[in-house]
């Protein structure tokens, strides 16, 4: 079973992301999209976490290319959905300061912290 986020649930986590002085027009942006555009948004900057635990150079301009490449995902074989998606990922970036998303790795002692 597929689990939906919620609008809500996925502007508060959005909402996480940014520096905290531009919050109010990041709430501003986001508020104004779809619970589908905001899924978007948050898949992308996913794979951006993700891409940068294997790379120190990541780019979220360079991301998009292989991100929204039609090839490597059905969802994107729609051109109008595509082009639409990548205008919302670029408005975004405008949005939120362009650095490395920083990640947090777990190690075994905050394993055996949490357990206790």
């Amino acid at each position: 079973m597929a689990v939906v986020a919620s609008r809500s649930s996925l502007i508060g986590a959005l909402l996480r992301i940014p520096v905290p002085s531009n919050r109010l027009t990041v709430l501003n942006f986001l508020q104004g999209l779809s619970r589908d555009e905001l899924e978007c948004l948050a898949e992308f900057h996913g794979a951006w976490v993700l891409e940068a635990e294997y790379s120190h150079n990541v780019n979220p301009y360079r991301l998009m290319a292989d991100f929204f490449d039609p090839t490597s995902s059905d969802r994107w074989q729609n051109p109008d959905v595509r082009s639409h998606r990548t205008f919302v990922v670029l408005e975004w970036l405008d949005h939120i300061p362009c650095r490395i998303p920083q990640s947090r790795q777990l190690k075994k002692t905050d394993l055996k912290n949490a357990a206790a």
